[in-house]
């Protein structure tokens, strides 16, 4: 492993590359460090065969002792699709999206949790636990049972029903919480404590999980020849996919595969924007948001107890001349009938998110049509099918008589 240290993002504070959260002296963020230089010598990427499809092709760059270790679904390698009808509804000439539905549990969760179970299996742990508001705690079930570990999520009541009963499908516990997804993470963060459980909240409360999400910087820069795209989107609730994105491209400058980098785009729901709120405001510090009036939950975190989540992906997204936004629930909705319409992907109201900001972010003349850009979509909406349903009509039924079909056809079927 080429893990040097954990170093505290506030004070500076250097902890052992051990089983270590936030910082002892102040509280905050960890952040892993590397031996770039040691690296360099190791491995180069663009030399990787292309049939190592895991994100564990990238395995000298991620916080992993020994590869035996390793518990893997052969996540990651997730598809980037050209998206030219659908950028030509948006106003761009140079649209992908990189499909995360791909991934083994349908969300891009499975980045962060493979290198979480598989930490955990380092350190020895027995169980693990995690606050969420669904796709994460999915994610940890299924590498909880591949690994054979206790898994107990704690979920807020708002938690999609369909994403519950897959947790227990994959034989995981779940506490359901009566609150937000902040209260579900205090009490995780305290039972886990409490209990001596491995803490695998997707946050910025593991140090080693936003190691995963970096891998899709790395994919990015792959697909794309080496080149960085101009503008990348994704959604946000606090930030760490946003943060280990724009962690893996400077790391990809440093050790000289691209000379650039872009500017990374953070994306909320109208109901609970407490980090573009922030952006918006200029100001230094994000502020708790209160109570979400969103129906897209995956994203609704008002990070009450822990808005220094915020504040550090504020700060990367400054960091990269980038942009925090938020868009309502109905541009959100309207992005995931378009996505599936125009390119065939069905993601979830967070997932299509970045596809409203491009739209915004066009409207508001900031994008010019010619720079590249990369959506994110997060998450299948396979898992959360619940709000189209509501609106959904069954299609008359017909007799099965080519005359009836024919009247169908003339009236309804071609135009």
């Amino acid at each position: 492993m080429f893990v040097k240290y954990l170093e505290c993002i506030k004070c500076g504070q250097r902890h052992s590359a051990g089983l270590n959260y936030n910082c002892s002296k102040c509280d905050n963020i960890l952040d892993v460090r590397y031996d770039y230089e040691s690296i360099a010598n190791r491995i180069d990427l663009r030399k990787i065969p292309k049939k190592f499809s895991s994100l564990w092709r990238y395995k000298e760059l991620l916080p992993v002792d020994d590869s035996k270790n390793i518990v893997s679904l052969n996540e990651g390698g997730t598809p980037l699709h050209k998206c030219d009808k659908l950028g030509e509804a948006l106003g761009s000439k140079n649209l992908y999206v990189k499909d995360e539905t791909r991934n083994p549990t349908g969300s891009f969760k499975d980045r962060p949790m493979t290198v979480a179970i598989t930490k955990a299996r380092e350190f020895g742990a027995k169980t693990v636990s995690s606050s969420s508001s669904g796709n994460a705690g999915v994610s940890l079930a299924a590498y909880s049972a591949k690994a054979g570990l206790g898994c107990i999520v704690f979920a807020p009541t708002s938690a999609p029903k369909t994403k519950l009963m897959l947790i227990t499908l994959y034989g995981s516990k779940i506490v359901s919480v009566s609150g937000t997804c902040s209260d579900a993470f205090r009490l995780a963060k305290k039972a886990s404590k409490h209990y001596g459980w491995f803490n695998a909240t997707s946050t910025f409360i593991n140090p080693y999980q936003v190691e995963g999400d970096k891998t899709v910087a790395y994919e990015l820069c792959d697909n794309l020849d080496w080149k960085v795209p101009d503008w990348i989107f994704i959604p946000i609730s606090d930030g760490p996919l946003l943060v280990g994105c724009w962690k893996g491209f400077k790391e990809l400058r440093l050790l000289g595969y691209c000379a650039d980098l872009p500017h990374m785009v953070g994306i909320q729901a109208e109901g609970c924007a407490p980090i573009s709120r922030a952006f918006k405001d200029n100001a230094a510090n994000v502020k708790p948001w209160g109570t979400p009036t969103t129906i897209v939950s995956s994203i609704a975190d008002p990070l009450v107890g822990y808005s220094q989540d915020g504040t550090y992906t504020l700060k990367n997204i400054r960091e990269s001349d980038g942009v925090a936004d938020a868009c309502s629930d109905k541009d959100i909705l309207d992005s995931v009938k378009l996505l599936a319409k125009k390119e065939g992907i069905f993601a979830e109201p967070a997932g299509a998110a970045p596809i409203a900001g491009v739209k915004k972010l066009f409207e508001q003349g900031r994008i010019d049509s010619d720079e590249t850009i990369v959506c994110l979509v997060t998450g299948t909406g396979l898992k959360d099918p619940n709000i189209f349903m509501k609106s959904f009509e069954r299609p008359r039924s017909i007799n099965p008589n080519f005359n009836k079909l024919a009247q169908l056809v003339d009236k309804e079927l071609v135009k």
